[in-house]
């Protein structure tokens, strides 16, 4: 397709004849006013068949999550399909590792813009500047604090396009879930939204008037690293060698629902004795404590570990015999993903969005949310049946090649990216 030169065209759309008159160009935004038997519009298109289409995202920290890790994975990926890409972020995380140094031996510049507090003017002044000097084509936010500064943004004048990626369902887990009202209306303002499942946009749809047709759901992916047995034997350093070892990964926080794992344990040490419970994830709020005195209560010393927060994912997901996550509320749950593509059956509550991601008798089971015993029969299923539990695991490496690998969810992102800069504004 060619740039249309400024002055009077006559086309048909639709089978109605238009006279379009092109009024300008704005860096890759070209002006122009219809006119048809409706009367006259004045509308704004994006053009980046001559350039390169740039993208800076905005997210809360840049402190290890799941929303910053897909966030990484995502930049990564778009890079490679042409997209210039930066990042910014409001404040300093904790508890996790730092991911700045990743993003930027990707070679993706990073901003910060000291937003630490509950302060947003100054921050939002900084992403202004920032925005003038990087002159995104789209503004992409991530996570509530962003989404706000994405929607101030939007009121005061940003002449490019808002996509905002919703990483949970918020009311049940958001700490700041008493501003939500707000949010919903913030949330109708973008140029589109991205949920990352089906039960994330059903929540914008129902709970806060969303239009269905202007949330599009891109599952998480990972990159294929993850599918490939790494060098590292963590069993033979933790000294578990030959033991069942059942592992889950998360935040340590009442919503992940460790403490039910736990106390599925005496159930699952009564028929298999060796067993052990490795559980990795960062303490922000000193969770553990609680969930410590619980293993005390239960007797459960020599079959519970807590590692912390864990870097490497895919040695530790290679080790062990099945993977567990009994989370009450999840937005995604791209650890289980990542459970699957390493090989291993998943155990997993009986939640949306869960049960989008596990194929219950398939690629895992399923186990009613808040009940110990439930989880510690599917956990004893699989280990009795060794022989299915790797079937399992088989088929969930293909379930995540095909459905969630970083390639596609890169590719569905620049395809909506694409198609909301066709949409006339």
């Amino acid at each position: 397709m060619g740039i249309l030169a400024l002055g009077n065209w006559c086309c048909s759309i639709h089978g109605a004849l238009v006279t379009i008159q092109v009024l300008s160009y704005e860096s890759n935004i070209i002006f122009i006013l219809w006119r048809d038997v409706k009367g006259i519009k004045i509308s704004k298109f994006f053009l980046w068949h001559d350039k390169s289409m740039k993208v800076l995202h905005l997210i809360n920290t840049l402190s290890a999550g799941g929303a910053e890790l897909h966030l990484l994975t995502l930049c990564r990926y778009s890079k490679r399909l042409g997209v210039e890409t930066a990042v910014a972020y409001l404040k300093e995380g904790r508890g996790s590792r730092p991911l700045r140094p990743d993003f930027e031996a990707a070679g993706i510049p990073v901003f910060y813009l000291g937003g630490e507090g509950v302060d947003l003017v100054r921050p939002w002044l900084r992403l202004r500047r920032l925005l003038k000097q990087e002159k995104p084509n789209i503004l992409h936010t991530h996570l509530p604090r962003a989404d706000l500064l994405g929607f101030l943004t939007h009121l005061s004048g940003f002449s490019g396009l808002w996509v905002c990626s919703v990483h949970d369902i918020h009311s049940k887990s958001w700490r700041g879930r008493w501003a939500l009202p707000l949010f919903g209306q913030v949330w109708s303002q973008a140029n589109r939204v991205i949920a990352i499942s089906e039960a994330v946009k059903d929540w914008l749809v129902q709970n806060y008037g969303l239009l269905p047709e202007r949330v599009h759901v891109i599952y998480y992916g990972i990159g294929p690293e993850q599918w490939f047995p790494p060098a590292r034997d963590l069993r033979s350093a933790w000294g578990l060698e030959g033991k069942p070892l059942v592992g889950s990964i998360g935040r340590l926080e009442p919503r992940k629902g460790h403490d039910v794992l736990i106390r599925a344990m005496p159930s699952v040490v009564q028929q298999f004795p060796q067993t052990t419970l490795l559980i990795a994830g960062h303490d922000p709020w000193g969770y553990g404590q609680v969930l410590e005195r619980l293993v005390t209560q239960l007797g459960m010393e020599r079959h519970v570990r807590f590692l912390g927060f864990h870097n490497d994912v895919a040695s530790f997901l290679h080790a062990i015999d099945v993977f567990a996550l009994a989370s009450r509320s999840e937005g995604f749950g791209q650890v289980v993903i990542e459970a699957m593509a390493a090989g291993k059956p998943v155990v997993a509550s009986r939640i949306a969005p869960l049960t989008e991601i596990v194929v219950e008798g398939e690629t895992g089971l399923l186990a009613e949310p808040d009940d110990p015993e439930a989880f510690a029969r599917a956990i004893l299923w699989l280990l009795t049946h060794p022989e299915e539990a790797r079937r399992m695991g088989t088929r969930g490496r293909v379930r995540a090649q095909e459905f969630f690998s970083a390639e596609r969810m890169a590719r569905e992102t620049l395809a909506l990216y694409e198609a909301v800069a066709r949409v006339p504004r």
